[in-house]
């Protein structure tokens, strides 16, 4: 079955949810424009609803429309249910810490498991008052906005940090990137409130400058208007020498404005896959080669193995013929682990072996996120060899029909469902949960699952 298709995913969840964050923090009103039909979306533009800011949406112009109140939020004690979204709680958690009120936070079974001391931490290093309800530093979250309060937070005192409220002394933050950037992203999006009245440094011991979705965050809050100057290494404490120090200058503000999302990357990847597997085009609008999205790097694996992409007037696309073979190759995939998943299904129906590298992080980010991927493509009968850093896989002239066990899991579900495309008797235990991404994907590809 040749794919001969122009698709339009879904806007980039990733970068939606900065924008959300700045707009929310902005005095006026923002526009957001793109193709929004996210549940995961949903459930932070339903979070800022319930702290009183005015939202609306138009999902048939594909425009959400927020009136930010420069973060003061209307509703100042509220319990806020982020569901299965991670980014939100991050997110909101610190902007929720330099607002006013009284909040609790929380999230499902799955949230709850993540403990997040380092991040909790931080935002009682720059004067906030954040405790979990629990001895293990996860949700559920009490935060007590530093608005109402003067002086020392008694999260400062209970953590044993100095931190002072009064403005004109310079606030300062440490702590490790090696466990999740978002941490980092959510305390850099809602520094401009942390930095009201005096000057703020973050100091990011073994955080990487590359990092793809630190990038994108300081790209979204410079398109609202607030620049953070970086400095890496050079710290006269040698402590800190090794590292990365973002600088929020005292009062800075957002501004607000009309912004265009474009597609997710991570999403037009399974399409673009698609074709690789399959053979015919796929274009993709409203991307482009300039994308601040790292995901979209992935076209120029796709192009290493044997495709043909191209660009035109905001689009991307990737075309293969019925009977060019897939290559296998090595892939650096520190930048797109939002795509391996994609990959190793790409590099099954590839002639050679294909290896993942570089991607070693993520067995101490997200434990369980590589062996379940393996153990899935290993029921299809994938010959896979475990390495520190990454996988490889040699390719197999057949693989085996099963039932693909996503449990709910939408990135797992839309990438291992792409071998329905070129094997029978696939089936996935929980199709519908492509709903939280991309709904029609399935449909739009020819998928019947």
């Amino acid at each position: 079955m040749l794919l001969d298709l122009d698709l339009t995913p879904p806007s980039s969840q990733s970068i939606a949810k900065r924008a959300l964050i700045c707009a929310a923090l902005a005095e006026g009103s923002t526009i957001l424009k793109g193709s929004f039909y996210s549940q995961d979306l949903q459930v932070m533009v339903n979070a800022l609803r319930q702290i009183g800011l005015k939202v609306s949406q138009d999902s048939k112009q594909g425009r959400i429309e927020i009136i930010g109140q420069g973060g003061i939020f209307p509703v100042d004690e509220e319990y806020i249910d982020v569901e299965n979204s991670t980014l939100t709680l991050h997110f909101l958690t610190s902007a929720l810490a330099f607002s006013r009120g009284l909040y609790r936070i929380n999230g499902d079974r799955r949230v709850q498991q993540f403990p997040l001391g380092d991040l909790i931490y931080a935002l009682n290093q720059l004067g906030a008052d954040v405790r979990s309800a629990n001895a293990y530093d996860t949700p559920p979250l009490l935060i007590h906005g530093v608005l109402n309060r003067q002086g020392i937070s008694p999260s400062s005192k209970r953590y044993a940090i100095h931190a002072e409220m009064s403005g004109g002394k310079q606030r300062y933050a440490a702590m490790t990137g090696t466990l999740s950037s978002q941490y980092v992203s959510g305390i850099l999006l809602s520094s401009p409130l942390a930095a009201r009245n005096c000057p703020v440094e973050l100091h990011v011991v073994n955080q990487l400058t590359c990092d793809p979705y630190l990038l994108m965050t300081l790209e979204v809050m410079k398109e609202f208007g607030v620049e953070v100057p970086v400095q890496t290494g050079g710290d006269e404490n040698p402590l800190f020498s090794k590292g990365t120090t973002y600088v929020i200058p005292q009062g800075v503000q957002y501004r607000p404005h009309t912004y265009h999302i474009e597609p997710d990357a991570s999403l037009a990847n399974y399409a673009f896959a698609a074709v690789a597997i399959t053979g015919g085009r796929v274009t993709v609008k409203n991307l482009t080669d300039t994308s601040i999205q790292k995901e979209i790097e992935f076209i120029y694996c796709l192009q290493r193995m044997g495709c043909r992409i191209s660009f035109a007037d905001r689009s991307v696309t990737v075309e293969k013929t019925e009977r060019s073979l897939l290559r296998g190759v090595s892939v650096d995939m520190f930048d797109m682990e939002d795509s391996i998943q994609t990959f190793a299904v790409c590099a099954l129906f590839a002639t050679s072996p294909s290896r993942v590298t570089n991607i070693g992080h993520l067995r101490r980010r997200e434990p369980d996120r590589l062996p379940k991927l393996l153990t899935e493509l290993r029921r299809f009968g994938a010959n896979i060899s475990e390495f520190e850093d990454g996988f490889l896989i040699v390719p197999r002239k057949y693989l085996n029909p099963t039932t693909i066990e996503a449990e709910g899991d939408a990135r797992l579900a839309m990438s291992l469902g792409l071998i329905g495309l070129r094997v029978d008797g696939v089936c996935i235990d929980s199709a519908d949960c492509v709903r939280r991404a991309w709904p029609t994907f399935f449909n739009d590809i020819g998928l019947n699952y």
